[in-house]
């Protein structure tokens, strides 16, 4: 079909509105509108193609009855959502997670929220899966400043993707996620812009984030925010699991150290204040989930089923 022939947005939308909503059948519609049963079948593709169609996997599809109420049990949660692991592993099975926790993201957020984004490969792939799905007056706030490498899932990116797939007003934090000393941290969140925008942080009322492990290969270590040195300094004082670029302990208490002073972006105290929802998978993160679970900083959980299972027992 060549350009000049394309249907118009308006057909193609009435024809998705008998289908989808009104749930008259192909021929029926055919029948109606005096077209050919395989023209409606292409204006239904079109209708997805166009984002006059967004198609959503009800959250209920990532219910695991017995685990999730025990989980939401131990936890005081307000929803636990497992995706089955079968056969996945790795990236696919982090990506099969994040689609889950993409297609939760419209019912986690209502009009007029303002939502704060972590960044990294987890949050990024939530961004990719997330459904074209307006939200009246929805406000985006990246967590944490800048992060030089625009190849990396930095909080600016995955901040602008979630936006415009909820049609969302975006705010980045024009700022460095990290300072070289101290010194220029506090001269930087002094100037009346950044001030003004790390205060805005305290309006989000909810957050999308994951967590990582205090290991050498950690996400802050990738990303170039700390070195290894710096974390194994926080973990010999005790750290278990970073949350936005922020320490936490075993039982979830800020750990923060000289790294937290060169930061520029939500602090423990915001972070704990936002509905939070996290995003986890792998086995390697359990403990660094359990501990931001048990601090406070999560209500809602996305996860595979082998690390749900792994967070339901008793720590050792």
């Amino acid at each position: 079909m060549n350009r000049g022939h394309q249907p118009s947005d308006r057909t193609v939308a009435e024809v998705a509105w008998l289908y989808y909503v009104k749930n008259q059948t192909q021929a029926e519609i055919a029948k109606a509108l005096s077209l050919s049963r395989p023209t409606i079948i292409n204006y239904l593709r079109l209708a997805k193609d166009r984002q006059i169609v967004s198609v959503r996997i009800s959250a209920e599809h990532f219910r695991v009855n017995a685990l999730s109420d025990a989980i939401k049990g131990r936890y005081g949660l307000d929803s636990v959502q497992i995706v089955p692991d079968a056969g996945l592993d790795g990236e696919a099975l982090n990506r099969a997670v994040c689609e889950a926790a993409a297609q939760f993201l419209p019912d986690f957020l209502n009009e007029g929220d303002e939502l704060g984004v972590s960044w990294g490969q987890t949050v990024w792939f939530v961004s990719e899966y997330t459904p074209q799905w307006p939200i009246a007056n929805l406000v985006i706030r990246q967590l944490i400043g800048s992060i030089a490498n625009p190849l990396l899932p930095t909080s600016e990116s995955c901040s602008t993707e979630i936006a415009k797939r909820l049609s969302a007003q975006c705010v980045n934090l024009n700022a460095p996620a990290v300072c070289s000393t101290a010194w220029l941290a506090a001269a930087l969140r002094a100037e009346p812009i950044i001030s003004e925008q790390i205060a805005n942080l305290k309006r989000c009322n909810k957050a999308i984030y994951s967590v990582s492990p205090c290991t050498p290969d950690t996400h802050v270590v990738q990303f170039k925010i700390a070195t290894e040195a710096e974390v194994a300094a926080y973990a010999a004082r005790g750290a278990a699991g970073i949350v936005a670029g922020r320490f936490i302990d075993a039982d979830g208490r800020a750990i923060v150290g000289e790294l937290d002073d060169r930061l520029i972006g939500a602090d423990h105290e915001m972070l704990r204040n936002m509905i939070g929802l996290l995003v986890v998978s792998g086995k390697h993160k359990v403990e660094a989930a359990r501990a931001a679970l048990r601090g406070g900083f999560v209500n809602h959980l996305v996860i595979d089923q082998g690390s749900a299972q792994s967070l339901n027992m008793e720590c050792v």
